[in-house]
This record gives structure tokens, C-alpha cells and sequence, in this order.
């Protein structure tokens, strides 16, 4: 319990400070911070639903499990019903057309999968969950923090719970700055 209370310090820490200091809002923790977190718990990556949605099993004959990467958004990429709905709210809130948000969310997915293949061994670093039953973690595969890398290569935005996400840098602009 202790473990979750620090990574719930962590997840609603903002400017005013938490486990890092002052740190600004979004800010993803480096793998040397998550280090002090505690260990992570070694999982395998089954398959990715989304670019910001892996589904890991933790344990031997264990039940599949979702996991929200922890201070990222990536775009949609219309998988299911729920998926479209949810990226029309992204297109209107980042200016885009629904299919741009497609396209980045099915780039951002497809990144992920290149980052980390599923079959993969991953540590994962948080053991919240939100509302729809996923657990709220970091995930690290071949010594790379992914939440941290998403951002970085422009395919997923910060997301300053509760604030809202940011664009990813790499999806396109919104469609009245188009020439």
C-alpha cells in the first residue's frame, strides 16, 4: 500500500512539488526516477489495443490486464466504436479532422509495437487503477521508458491529469491553419 500511495503522490504532484521536487505539470518521470519508485513488476507485453493502451500479463497463467500508460495521450485509432467516439472529442478539442487523428493514433500504435514488440518482457511501474479497470503505470521495455519515448518521438502529447492532453507535436496541425 505504501508502493500505491507514492505513485498516487506521484501521478496528482504537480508544480507544487512530490517524490521529484518541483517538477512541471506532465512532466514524465526518467528511468532513474521511476528506479525510486521501487521494483517494478516484470510482466509480458500481450498486445497493444492503442499507442497508449498495452494489455501485459503479470504472472504465469494470469489474467490478461489493460494498462493506461501513466502522463501521456496518444491520438485514436478508431479500433472500436468506442475508440471513433473518442477521437471525434480529440479532433474537436485539437482543431484536427478525424481521420488525421486516425492516422497519428494508428502511427503512434505502430511505434509503440516497434518500440516494444508484443512478446516482449516489460517492467511495469504503478498499480492504480482508473476508472475502466486499467492499470495506471510506467512501462519500460528494453531499457527504454515508453511514456517518456511516445512524447519525445511526437506521437503521444503530456497529459497533466486532470488537465487536458496535450496534441502530439507530430500530428498535424490543426485543419483552419492548412494552407
Amino acid at each position: 500500500m505504501l508502493f500505491a500511495g507514492g505513485l498516487l503522490a506521484l501521478s496528482t504532484s504537480c508544480a507544487a512539488g512530490g517524490p521529484f521536487g518541483d517538477r512541471p505539470p506532465g512532466r514524465i518521470p526518467s528511468l532513474e526516477e521511476l528506479s525510486r519508485l521501487g521494483p517494478p513488476m516484470p510482466c509480458l507485453l500481450v498486445q497493444w489495443e492503442d499507442g497508449d493502451t498495452p494489455y501485459v500479463r503479470c504472472s504465469e497463467g494470469g489474467p490478461e490486464v489493460p494498462v493506461r500508460l501513466l502522463g501521456i495521450d496518444t491520438a485514436e485509432s478508431g479500433f472500436d466504436e468506442n475508440s471513433i467516439a473518442r477521437g471525434r472529442r480529440q479532433a474537436r478539442q485539437w482543431g484536427m479532422a478525424s481521420e488525421d487523428v486516425f492516422a497519428c493514433g494508428k502511427a503512434a500504435t505502430a511505434r509503440a509495437r516497434e518500440l516494444c514488440p508484443e512478446g516482449s518482457q516489460v517492467e511495469v511501474t504503478g498499480s492504480e487503477s482508473d476508472a475502466y479497470g486499467r492499470r495506471l503505470a510506467y512501462v519500460t521495455c528494453r531499457g527504454v521508458n515508453l511514456n517518456e519515448r511516445l512524447v519525445e518521438d511526437g506521437l503521444a502529447g503530456r497529459y497533466p491529469y486532470p488537465g487536458p492532453p496535450e496534441k502530439p507535436a507530430r500530428c498535424p496541425p490543426p485543419a483552419t491553419a492548412r494552407p
